[in-house]
């Protein structure tokens, strides 16, 4: 019987399973981008996590594996005027039978494609703190100035949130030294580019292909593409994606393919519960978002 420190293979139907859910999600957080293109990054990761949602009660497939998801959405500290050096974390518990056998997590960092008028609401944290008021003390603006803006999207646009030599590039970098590769970048995108965006909210888009959509790329390969840019510069759609020669992923292949087959993320044993502790458990750790896949394998099986 495996022990903590390795992998069992998984069925078939539980890794298809999978893929279906994060395939969903990565539709549902494109097409939230595709209407609302100014959207807050935060709302991103929520749309992401909702989306699982219905993903998430116990189930039993047709290998006999019983599947399930505990989602826990506590929002980014970044509403409260930090950052983090993940923003959702996706944590897999493999059981045969009653008996945990293996566990892993993989890390994501969000980052969305700013339009090309740079026009994205950000979080406000001065506004977070009054809450509700903030609602009830609004500027004196009218909506007829946000009807008609247009925008448009390239693979010039940039992740404006990356910043090279920034602290939270350092940070990553750092928390991948400790545990191993365990914290990687997922892009927000549009379902395809160029795209150009008038009048949005008068008529809900719905994606039905979705060619780029969420992405994902390790950490060196972001690295690479920043490396040498005068500090506080930030990548365009086509630095990132020329650098992605190893990942590159769509979200459900990393999620799927890659994470539930060991190929991406790390094991982690009692050991290391220490550390992956302070990153899930405590308010002041840099996760806003876990989720935990649970994964109860037959009796007999393959190891």
């Amino acid at each position: 019987m495996p022990t903590l420190t390795q992998w069992p293979t998984l069925p078939d139907d539980v890794i298809d399973f999978f893929r279906s859910a994060f395939e969903d999600a990565n539709r549902h957080v494109t097409e939230r981008l595709l209407n609302v293109p100014n959207i807050r990054e935060t709302s991103l990761d929520d749309a992401l996590i909702d989306s699982l949602v219905p993903f998430s009660p116990a189930r039993r497939l047709a290998s006999g594996a019983v599947v399930a998801m505990d989602i826990h959405n506590i929002g980014g500290l970044r509403r409260l005027g930090g950052w983090e050096t993940a923003d959702i974390s996706v944590i897999v518990f493999v059981y045969r039978h009653t008996q945990l056998i293996a566990q892993k997590i993989g890390m994501l960092q969000s980052k969305r494609l700013y339009p090309k008028n740079n026009d994205v609401a950000d979080d406000d944290p001065i506004g977070f703190l009054y809450g509700m008021n903030a609602f009830l003390k609004r500027q004196p603006k009218s909506p007829l100035a946000l009807l008609n803006r247009q925008f448009e999207f390239d693979d010039t646009c940039v992740y404006g949130a990356i910043k090279a030599e920034d602290r939270q590039v350092k940070s990553i970098a750092e928390m991948n030294k400790k545990l191993g590769q365990a914290v990687y970048y997922l892009f927000y995108n549009p379902p395809s580019m160029p795209q150009v965006i008038k009048n949005a909210g008068v008529e809900r888009q719905q994606v039905t292909a979705n060619d780029i959509g969420c992405r994902v790329y390790t950490e060196n390969e972001v690295n690479a593409a920043i490396a040498g840019f005068e500090k506080g510069r930030s990548p365009t759609f086509s630095q990132i994606s020329a650098a992605g020669t190893v990942s590159n992923w769509r979200l459900e292949t990393w999620a799927a393919d890659l994470l539930l087959k060991c190929q991406v993320g790390q094991i982690f044993d009692e050991a290391d519960t220490e550390k992956i502790t302070e990153l899930l458990v405590r308010r002041t750790g840099p996760i806003g978002a876990s989720i935990a896949v649970l994964i109860a394998l037959p009796e007999e099986g393959p190891p």
